[in-house]
């Protein structure tokens, strides 16, 4: 079984919310006609990635940019998703109180939103810095301004040959191991990671290191130059074939605009699972030990 992964690390129109729609859809139909099963945005794609302001006003009108599940914006995304048959994970700056979250919703093919996402592990370093009459904004994280998520659900998606399980992890939650561990825990089997940031090789090697301790697929998209650095891309957990070696990689972008498709070998994701099924075990007996379930 095959599920194929539109990465569309596409430029958006800063923080146009009418014209980044527009865009999205056009990708979306784009993604549809390369055979995508799942399209999945950058982070943060209804404000572009806009960085908030470090003043008082431009940090308001930063928050008052965020919207909820059924805006305009989420049922465009939707409708689009069942008339084309196509899951879609788009990303937004969502409302929510005390302040705005850092979130994906994964619509399904009939148009229902299967998961909604807020990015757990937030960047929201600097209030200190905020605090100074000058700020400088490359001592602030991007989601000073946020409220963290609580969970990390899992969601069942439909492709062209089957079904699989999805859950997903945005930007910073890919660099610790909680994140991801708790998806696998939760049944995924696939992962994606909507990303804004400049991407390096140790960042790589994470991505890769995601996807083999929880036995899952992984599939990262990111901005492209300017934005951030582009080089989105996806993984296998599979790392040897009949003992010997064999790549993980699944697909790699460059740095400039492409709407990368990452074909994911499910059945062979599924086959290592079950002849590495001791490292899965390991790890839900760890977390029952301390639940003390």
């Amino acid at each position: 079984m095959r599920f194929n992964v539109a990465l569309l690390q596409m430029a958006p129109c800063g923080d146009d919310q009418e014209r980044n729609l527009a865009t999205g859809l056009e990708c979306c139909r784009a993604a549809k006609a390369q055979g995508a099963d799942l399209a999945v945005f950058p982070e943060l794609w209804n404000i572009g990635f806009t960085p908030f302001h470090t003043d008082a006003a431009g940090a308001e009108r930063w928050a008052a940019s965020a919207i909820g599940r059924r805006s305009g914006f989420v049922e465009g995304f939707a409708a689009l998703a069942q008339e084309l048959r196509l899951n879609i994970a788009v990303t937004y700056l969502e409302a929510h109180a005390p302040k705005p979250r850092n979130s994906v919703a994964i619509i399904n093919r009939r148009g229902e939103v299967a998961l909604d996402y807020s990015k757990v592990f937030i960047c929201d370093f600097g209030e200190e810095e905020l605090r100074k009459p000058h700020p400088d904004a490359r001592h602030i994280g991007g989601d000073v301004y946020c409220s963290p998520g609580e969970s990390f659900p899992v969601c069942a998606l439909e492709g062209a040959e089957g079904e699989v399980q999805v859950g997903a992890m945005i930007c910073s939650d890919r660099e610790f191991p909680e994140p991801a561990g708790e998806l696998m825990l939760n049944g995924a089997e696939l992962i994606v990671a909507p990303n804004a940031c400049e991407w390096d090789d140790i960042r790589t090697a994470g991505l890769k290191t995601r996807a083999f301790e929880n036995l899952v697929g992984v599939a990262m998209v990111n901005y492209p130059a300017p934005v951030s650095n582009g080089q989105s891309q996806a993984y296998t957990c599979v790392p040897w074939e009949d003992g010997k070696a064999k790549s993980m990689l699944v697909a790699k972008a460059g740095e400039a605009e492409e709407i990368l498709l990452a074909r994911f070998d499910v059945d062979e994701i599924r086959e290592f699972r079950k002849a590495e099924a001791w490292r899965m075990n390991y790890r839900r007996h760890a977390a029952r030990r301390k639940t003390g379930a």
